[in-house]
This record gives structure tokens, sequence and C-alpha cells, in this order.
């Protein structure tokens, strides 16, 4: 084979999985021919499957999944899932296993056996070394809660009377002292097995874990469990939920004015990682971009921040670790708010934001972010609340869709993003970026111009808008009478001649259709646009006509296909709100 056949491949852990299946001793010639450091780069390029394969497929296997970060080897076996997980399960150091049940095995704070019992089969299969090992490094609570979870101990200790144990005692014993009635039957081969090993190779650990069990109570077990479960996961940089929701926070003094602040340190202990986070966000947004354009150390350092903030999103928003699609959901929020911060203190040029984040840290940042939308949150309350909306009826339902979803969203106690393209009946999403900050502002600015164009512009008298929902009309549903019918209605009546604002009498809906079509293909919009043209704010004008312009085509649409010289029912003409 020739220096050439030896060179790195040009597109990644596909090309050498590629070849594996092609031609599997030059594919690990090729493979083992890449310097540690490149390998575990190429590996943290690969995902899920992929990942395990290139793994197993070095000689140095073990090493390459013990230098993984444990959150990077914890969402690689959780994306594979227990079923395909069992070679990492058995590489892996003692330090990642028990990250990856220190994450999973617990539901937010309590501590839930079931879980662990999806790993323990796996560990089992690994061989007995791997499950000693595993023994030996869990905390004496855990498996304590664990046993008591499987089997009902009963300690008989016999004495010069009674040298045989009695016939009510369980079957089951490795020692003729503890005896042990399984109370799942389904994992009684398992359990048995975990007992005979405790005995034989650890017994100090067996007697301390059947006399716990025996003899402590479960709530001073679960304490203690989870106090050393929390400083564990605080070593590997995962928050308690009261730091995460500090990301939540307005910004700390100083991190507002970030030209004044030092450069952030360099670390060597950086360790490699993936861009799995960092895909999370559209690549065109600011964090994906910057984290692709650095490199070497500064990359790590930011994906290991990434990483921080990752999981502060599922602490914060008490996602379920054990659940990727929760996990991502919750990061995915978090990095945003990441990437809000930037967009907000860059002003849109991305050589400033890579010059703030070798400043500012990520989580600062995150407040910034935070601050941005909590200040589209508290507009949206104040109109609500305070503004036009309060008073009328039905409030945000008012609005035409898409301004009353957007509204509703940016209600919520975490603003959320309207976002018609989720599909699967979902509407919102987190805010990520620049659009979604300026979409929602957009949608605030016409919401709460509707107040000025009803009430001032159009002299409309709000008690009269009041009258429409107190009324037996239709359409029968109040929150189905938007903008449109409340406009619609007041330009019908002035066509045909008739005072204020009331709902339109059945006998004369037929020529109320036709006034109003007559008028709105005669030149309507113009007309509107024109008299609101003399405006004294242009950006006042130019929002006045944009709204407008929205909902007069929303009517012509509407009563385009309908025919006033045939039988027209009430019950189905949006636009006009007609006596019932």
């Amino acid at each position: 084979m020739d220096k050439h056949d030896l060179q790195a491949p040009s597109q990644g852990p596909a090309e050498i999985l590629k070849l594996a299946q092609q031609d599997s001793r030059r594919a690990e010639a090729l493979w083992h021919g890449l310097s540690r450091a490149d390998r575990q780069r190429t590996v943290l390029a690969a995902q899920g499957m992929e990942r395990e394969r290139l793994i197993v497929l070095a000689a140095d296997s073990r090493e390459l999944t013990q230098e993984l970060p444990p959150d990077e080897f914890a969402a690689t076996v959780l994306e594979m899932g227990p079923e395909d997980a069992g070679a990492l399960i058995e590489l892996c150091s003692d330090e990642q296993l028990t990250y990856l049940l220190d994450l999973t095995g617990w539901q937010r704070e309590s501590f839930a056996p079931e879980r662990y019992q999806v790993w323990l089969p796996i560990i089992l299969e690994a061989g007995a070394h791997r499950l000693q090992r595993w023994l030996a490094t869990t905390d004496l609570e855990v498996l304590a809660l664990l046993l008591n979870h499987w089997v009902r101990v009963v300690k008989f200790l016999p004495s010069q009377e009674q040298q045989e144990p009695p016939d009510d005692l369980p079957s089951f014993t490795v020692d003729g002292v503890y005896f042990i009635d399984f109370i799942n039957p389904n994992i009684q081969g398992f359990v048995a097995q975990v007992l005979v090993l405790l005995r034989s190779e650890l017994p100090d650990l067996y007697y301390q874990t059947l006399e716990a069990a025996l003899w402590e109570h479960a709530s001073e077990l679960q304490e203690y469990a989870s106090r050393w479960r929390s400083g564990r996961l605080a070593d590997h940089g995962f928050p308690n939920r009261l730091e995460a929701l500090e990301l939540w926070s307005a910004p700390a003094p100083g991190e507002t004015n970030w030209q004044k602040l030092p450069l952030k340190a360099a670390s060597s202990q950086a360790a490699p990682r993936s861009d799995r986070l960092a895909a999370l966000l559209p690549d065109r947004e600011f964090l994906p971009a910057l984290a692709g354009q650095l490199g070497g150390e500064a990359a790590d350092m930011l994906k290991a921040e990434m990483a921080y903030i990752a999981s502060c999103g599922v602490a914060a928003l008490e996602a379920d670790p054990a659940s990727p699609e929760e996990v991502e959901r919750a990061a995915k929020e978090s990095l945003g708010l990441v990437n809000l911060g930037l967009v907000v203190l860059a002003k849109g040029d991305p050589v400033q934001a890579r010059e703030i984040v070798t400043r500012l840290s990520l989580a600062a940042l995150a407040r910034h972010g935070a601050t941005a939308v909590r200040g589209l949150n508290r507009r949206a309350w104040v109109l609500a609340r305070e503004g036009w909306l309060a008073k009328m009826p039905t409030g945000l339902h008012i609005l035409e869709p898409p301004l009353d979803r957007w509204l509703a969203g940016l209600l919520y106690a975490r603003p959320r993003c309207h976002d018609p393209n989720l599909g699967q009946s979902r509407e919102y999403r987190a805010f990520v970026g620049q659009a979604d900050l300026e979409a929602a502002g957009d949608a605030l600015d016409q919401a709460e111009f509707w107040g000025v164009l009803l009430l001032e512009l159009l002299a409309l008298d709000p008690l009269e808008i009041r009258g429409l929902y107190e009324q037996r009309v239709h359409p029968a549903d109040i929150t189905d009478i938007k903008l449109s019918h409340i406009l619609g209605t007041w330009l019908a009546r002035r066509e045909m001649g008739l005072e204020g604002l009331a709902p339109i009498p059945a006998e004369v809906l037929p020529q109320a259709v036709a006034a109003l079509q007559k008028a709105l293909a005669g030149g309507l919009d113009e007309e509107l646009a024109d008299s609101l043209r003399a405006l004294p704010d242009p950006a006042q004008a130019a929002l006045a006509g944009r709204a407008l312009r929205g909902v007069l085509h929303r009517l012509s649409q509407e009563l385009s296909g309908l025919d006033p010289q045939g039988e027209l029912d009430p019950r189905f003409i949006a636009g006009l709100v007609v006596e019932a």
C-alpha cells in the first residue's frame, strides 16, 4: 500500500465506513494511519451508529471511547438506544457510565429504579468484570434503593436452639443469613447474578448493601444518593436548576459594556467536541457560524460552553435527560437565547459577534437574549391588559390570524415564536435569531396599531364594538368575530348609508353584500389608503396602509364567491356580523 492510500479521507467518517464495507484491511490501515487526535475528531464528526462503528474499527477502541467527554458519550448512547449501545457500555470508563446513569436514572429529583433496569442487563452482558466495576463504583445508597425495589430481604441468624431456618423464610440465599424474596420474577435471574457477584467478589459491599436495604429509610437513602449525584453532575458542568435559571435573568452589571471586559482565559483542558449542538440552530445564525469558523482550541472552548448552556436548558426547563427529543428542544431553546443575545449586542455585525464571544460568556449572552424576548413579552401583556385589546370583549381573539397566534405566543410565561411551518399540530417554538425577533416585533406593531386605526383614525366607538358581541348574531361563536368582521360591517353600513356600527339586519343582507362587493371592486382600498397618507408620521401611515390592505384583501376574497341575487345563509358568510 503506498503512502497516498494512507491519506485522510476527504469526506470524513462516511468515507472510512464505506471503505470498510469494500475493503476492511485497507480501511483499518487508513484508520490507524491517522493520529489519535485526528481519529478522535473523526469519531466526533460522526453520529450514533456511525460513531460506534468507527470506534469498534480501531485497535484502541477502549481509549477512543473513554476520551469522549461524558456528555458526548451519554448523547451517543442515548441516540443509539439501549438495544444497540452494548459495545460502548463495555468500552466506557466508570466515570462515563456513572454520568449516564446519573442523568437517566432519575426523574427530576426522584430516584427511578425502573430506569436503571434499562441499563443494568446491558452492563451484565458486558461481562462480570464490567458489572463488578460498576458495583464497586456505585453509591451504596443507590445499590440499597435498587435492592429494595427488586427484593424483600429477611435476615436469619441461627441461635443455639434453632440451627435450621424456619420454613416460612424465602427460598433464595447465598450465605444462609440473608434470604431473598424476589418482587419481580421477570428480573430474578439478573438480580440473583448481582447478589452472587457481590457476595463472592465484594463481600464487604454485599454486607453493607443488604444491611442498608434492611434498616435504612428509603427517603434518607434517596436524600444522600441525590446529594452525591448532584455533586458529580456539577463536576461535569451540569448545573442545578437554580443555577440554570440564571440564563433567563437580567444581565449582570458589566455584561452590557462587553468592550471593557478582558479576553476570556484560554484553556488547554478543553477536550475536542462534536458539532451536534451547533447543528441545532440554522447554520446561517451567528452562533453556529462562529462554531464552524473557529478552529482548534478556540472551537473546543466555545463548544464546551455551548454544552454547558445546553445542560442549563435541560435543567431549567425540566426536560427528561433520558429523552433525546426533550433534550434537543431544551438545548435549542437555551442556545437560541445565546444566539439572540449575540445578534442584539453585535447589531448584525458578524465581525463584532466574533469579538464578543472572546470576552463575554455564553451565559451572559443568554441573559441578553432573554431580555430581548422578555421585552416582547412585556409589550404583549401591556397591550392585552391595559391597551385597546383590554376594551374588547374577546381580547386578542379579535385579531386576525396570524396576529392572534403571534400575540398568544408572546403572552406565555416563556414567550414562544409562532411558526406556521412546524406542522404536526404544532404552532410554536423557541426564539432563535434576529428574524424571529423582527417578525414578533412587527406583529406587535400591527396589533398595537389596530387600536389606533379603529378607535382614533376610523373613530369607531368601543361601546358599539362591544354591542356587536352582546346580541344574537352570526358568527354565533363570538371569538370568531375578527377585525375583518368589524371593518366589513362598518364599511357595508357606510356604503348603504346606515349610521354607526351595528349588526347587519338579516333582511338587508343581500344589499350589504352587493354594496361591499362594489366598493371593494371600485378601489375602496385606494380611497382609504389616500386618507391615511396624510398622517404626519410616515411609519405610522405605512403601517396603517399595510394593516388595512391585508384586511380588505381578506374581505374581498371572502365575499368574491357570493351571489347577492341568490340565497345567502348568514352562518356561512365571513366578513360581516349579521343579526341571527
